[in-house]
Formats: C-alpha cells, sequence, structure tokens
C-alpha cells in the first residue's frame, strides 16, 4: 500500500426534500407504423338467366319451346348459321375437354379440426350426507335457479334406518340445501308445478303422492290414501294439460296411470290400465297390465301420451278414445329391458327419443317397425338422456361409466361430438336447465354435479331447426322404404313355399294314381290266374 487517505468527517452537507428524480425501472420498448399494400377484394356475383325468345314463346313451356324450335329449324338460313358458328363452338369443346372438371385437387390435405369448441366444465357439486342414489332431479322455475333432489335407494322394502331426505338446492350455494323436506317413505319420483314453483309432488314407494309447499314446511300438506293409491312405488310423475294447471297423473309399477287433481288427493279422477298385450277372450286387468317404468307428456298435444314399460314396450296413448283399443293405440318394441327415459323432440312433436339397455333409439311416430336412428352400442349401460332444450338437433346422455355424452345429429350421427367423464360412479340421472346452459346430472353416490355447457351447445343456429326437420324427413322416408321392400321378400318367399307346397302335393297325388293304378291291375291279373 503505497498511501492511505481517511475520510473528511465535516458534513458539508443537507438533506433535500422534497426529492424529484426520475427513473428508467423496466425494459425499453419502441413502436414503429408500417404501411403495407392495401389488398381491394370486392364480391360480384351472376344471376343467369335465359334469354333471347320472342315475347311469344314462353321459355318454361315445352309445348311453345319445341314448336319454335321446329319453326326455326325449317328455315333456310338455319343450316348456314350453324356451320358459321361451328369453329367457335369446337374450340369451346375442346378448350372444356383439356380440364378436368371433376379432378380432386385437395384431396392430399389433411381434415383440419373443427372450428367449433365443445366445451363442458363441472361448475358445483352439491354432496349428500348418507350417500345414497339420487331417484329424482328437478328444477323449479324460480330466480334465482333452484332444483329439487330426492334420494332413495330404489329397492322396494329397502330398510336403510336413513331419513326419507327430498333438498331444494340453490345453484350458488353448495354448502347445504336451502329447504330440507321429509316424506313419510322413500320417494321415487318428483315433479314441480311451472305456474306455482313453491309447490312438489313426491310419488313415494308405497304408492302414494304426497304434496309438498316450500313456503308451508318441511311435513306434506296434502296426502293420498293408501287405499286409493298404486299398489307398487311410483315410478312415473308429471304435470298434464289442464284449465286450472292443478292437474298431474302418475305411473307405477302395477302397471296403471292415475290422475289427480292436487286440491283433492282423496282419490283418483281417473284411471287407465297399460294392458297391451292380453289374450283376446281375456280383459284389461292388472295380472296382464305393462309396468309402467317412465313419462312422456307435452302440451302440444293435451290429449295424448307416451309411456314407457318395464318390458321395453314404448305405448302411445290417446285419453280421447271411447274403448280401451282405441286409447291404447299403438306401441314398439324399444328396448331389451326396461326404458329408463323417453321424450319428445322440441322440433317436431312426431319425434321422440328413448334410452335403455346400452343404446340410444330416435323414434318416429309415422314408422311402426324400428328406429329411423340407433345409436352404436354404449360400453356401459345408458341410464339417462334428453334433448337440449334450446338446440334441436342435440340430444345429451349418462351412462353408468361415469360419463356424460353430448351429440349433435347435424354434425355427426356415428359417435358423440363431446365426452366428459363426470364422476368416478355411475350417472344415473340427467336434467337440463330450460335455458339449456346448465345441465344437472347425479351418480349413485348422492352427488348431484352442475354443468355448464358451451355457447354453441345450447344456442340453436338460424338453419338448425330447417336442417333438423329435412334429416328426420329423409330417415323416415327411408325406414318407410326399407320396411316396404321388406314385407316384399316376406311376401315373396310366402309365395314361393306355398308354390313348394303345391309341387310337392301334385307329385304325392301321381304317385298315389300310379301306386293304386299298380294294385288294381296286380289284382286283376290275380283274378284272371284263379280263373283259368
Amino acid at each position: 500500500m503505497l498511501d492511505s487517505i481517511y475520510p473528511n468527517k465535516i458534513e458539508q452537507y443537507i438533506l433535500r426534500n422534497p426529492v424529484h428524480r426520475e427513473v428508467q425501472a423496466t425494459m425499453p420498448q419502441s413502436e414503429h407504423d408500417a404501411n403495407t399494400k392495401q389488398l381491394l377484394i370486392h364480391d360480384q356475383g351472376i344471376n343467369h338467366t335465359e334469354g333471347g325468345w320472342p315475347r311469344d314463346v314462353h321459355p318454361y313451356n315445352e309445348d311453345h319451346v319445341a314448336r319454335h324450335r321446329r319453326r326455326v329449324q325449317h328455315e333456310d338460313g338455319y343450316v348456314h348459321t350453324i356451320k358459321s358458328v361451328q369453329p367457335k363452338v369446337k374450340h369451346y369443346i375442346d378448350q372444356n375437354n383439356a380440364i378436368d372438371m371433376y379432378e380432386s385437387y385437395f384431396a392430399d390435405i389433411p381434415p383440419q379440426p373443427p372450428v367449433e369448441k365443445y366445451g363442458v366444465q363441472i361448475a358445483n357439486a352439491f354432496y349428500n350426507p348418507h350417500r345414497r342414489p339420487v331417484s329424482s332431479v328437478v328444477w323449479t322455475t324460480d330466480q334465482p335457479s333452484r332444483f329439487a333432489a330426492s334420494y332413495c335407494q330404489k329397492i322396494v322394502g329397502n330398510k336403510s334406518g336413513l331419513p326419507n331426505d327430498i333438498f331444494v338446492w340453490d345453484t350458488h350455494r353448495q354448502t347445504s340445501p336451502i329447504i330440507q323436506m321429509f316424506p313419510e317413505y322413500p320417494c321415487w319420483q318428483l315433479t314441480c308445478s311451472n305456474f306455482e314453483p313453491e309447490v312438489l309432488i313426491a310419488g313415494l314407494e308405497n304408492g302414494t303422492v304426497h304434496l309438498f309447499d316450500t313456503r308451508s314446511g318441511r311435513e306434506a300438506i296434502s296426502k293420498s290414501s293408501i287405499y286409493n293409491s298404486h299398489h307398487d312405488p311410483v315410478s312415473a310423475l308429471l304435470f298434464t294439460h289442464s284449465r286450472t294447471n292443478t292437474e298431474f297423473f302418475s305411473g307405477s309399477l302395477d302397471g296403471q296411470c292415475l290422475w289427480w287433481d292436487k286440491r283433492n288427493l282423496s282419490a283418483p279422477i281417473d284411471q287407465l290400465l297399460m294392458s297391451v298385450r292380453f289374450p283376446a277372450g281375456d280383459s284389461p286387468n292388472l295380472s296382464n297390465a305393462e309396468g309402467v317404468s317412465c313419462l312422456e307428456f307435452d302440451r302440444g298435444l293435451p290429449t295424448k301420451f307416451l309411456c314407457g314399460t318395464e318390458s321395453g314396450l314404448v305405448i302411445n296413448v290417446n285419453r280421447m278414445g271411447r274403448s280401451h283399443s282405441e286409447i291404447l293405440t299403438s306401441y314398439w318394441e324399444a328396448h331389451t329391458g326396461p326404458v329408463r327415459a323417453i321424450q319428445r323432440s322440441t322440433c317436431t312433436l312426431r319425434m321422440f327419443i328413448t334410452c335403455g339397455d346400452w343404446t340410444v333409439s330416435i323414434w318416429s311416430e309415422e314408422v311402426r317397425t324400428a328406429p329411423i336412428i340407433v345409436s352404436k352400442p354404449y360400453r356401459y349401460q345408458v341410464t339417462d338422456v334428453a334433448w337440449a332444450p334450446l338446440r334441436y338437433s342435440s340430444y345429451m346422455a349418462v351412462c353408468e361409466g361415469g360419463y356424460f355424452y353430448y351429440w349433435d345429429l347435424l354434425r355427426n350421427t356415428s359417435q358423440a361430438v363431446t365426452t366428459h367423464r363426470v364422476s368416478n360412479n355411475g350417472l344415473i340421472k340427467l336434467t337440463p336447465h330450460s335455458k339449456g346452459k346448465m345441465v344437472a346430472t347425479s351418480d349413485n353416490q348422492g352427488t348431484i354435479f352442475l354443468l355448464n355447457l358451451a355457447e354453441n351447445m345450447t344456442l340453436p343456429e338460424e338453419l338448425d331447426k330447417q336442417l333438423f326437420i329435412q334429416l328426420y324427413n329423409r330417415e323416415t322416408r327411408r325406414e318407410h322404404i326399407l320396411d316396404s321392400r321388406l314385407k316384399e321378400i316376406h311376401l315373396k318367399q310366402r309365395d314361393e313355399e306355398k308354390t313348394e307346397i303345391k309341387s310337392i302335393g301334385a307329385v304325392e297325388e301321381e304317385d298315389v294314381e300310379q301306386n293304386t293304378e299298380e294294385e288294381y291291375f296286380r289284382i286283376v291279373k290275380e283274378e284272371l290266374e284263379k280263373i283259368e
């Protein structure tokens, strides 16, 4: 070290207050403007109309056109005109033949993914502390949106000791239900009035129906008598069309439908046995009735409804009929097991969808033999299905594998446009909201999942209804053609069998005549020998 200079400790400075100082603490950035070449684009169309005809010749009248052509062809200058135009026409024909109009120029380009994005998001989950399956889910018309759910094991005579719960949930509050109700027996079905969202109808395991009012407490305000109700659990429950909007009807596994008025549940106002397959000498009764598994009613058809049965039938019912055969007009053999769900299309009331076993089928009331559209068999059993409320060509399905499927028949009829794994347990119920944005689905452990759908899965496009009606008419026509062709084949086979039987009978008659003749001559010969 050569030297060391110590600091001067005399304070020769003062503090500056305030201090104005600018500091650049971010990355430096710059902005540049550039002018690109403008590309001018304009649309131009061509309106081609057939012209050049005289005023007295209508170009769309074949007789006028043919008469005018014959008159022109017989003129003297016609041949010279054709010869003068021939070189130019030949040039255009050769030029056209040099181009392959039907060549696929872009066949090697790989297909691009669709621009539409189908998204399903789990917005909320509502848990049941007792972990029992959800037997029914129904939306109310309250604002904000609410839904009611009942929980029970759908096993007759099951005594688990747990309380019989009916919860009303708020979609924004998943911690606890806002309303709890306790029926006397396990609740198998629920329905809500569109005109009174506070009123809930519950179908119980013992066959009775209870009326609840969320404004009156947890207990039922009205009950039906067990002696005038169903003999088995109530499996279907719907409000029907009436002037007072107080009537509803119920279906049960005992094979009958009962109509009720909520103002007086002491006895049903009407009864109908679901008997369609019974011997000619018998009359409809409970022993030959089909157990009801689901019901479908639409206000567009106030006197008709559809009934799904435990044996896989879908029965078309018209209450205006006078006799039993006129009321139960027809039925379809839909599935090998019970029909789990049935619903009419919002696009056309002549079409309805069903689910059962491992398939989903779309039917037309005009075709009795087979469905017009059938899905491929699912890996797991399909437990519920529903049309999209606003998008006419779409429907949703859930299965026991815990998957949610969304189909759009205008986009693809062979596979679902999107599939989402909602739960590790089997999904058993599916109920979309009337506005189509939210879907409530539940599993067999008592959890209700609230799904939010993407906008293009909710709202319809401009031509969806028209295109879907065209699809329905085309598939219905195809089934009619196949049905008539099948009848022709069966009739031809029957005629061939009759011809074979007649030919065999003729051969047998010839053999009998020949044997008889031989026997006759043998006897005559023996008699002559005896005489000699």
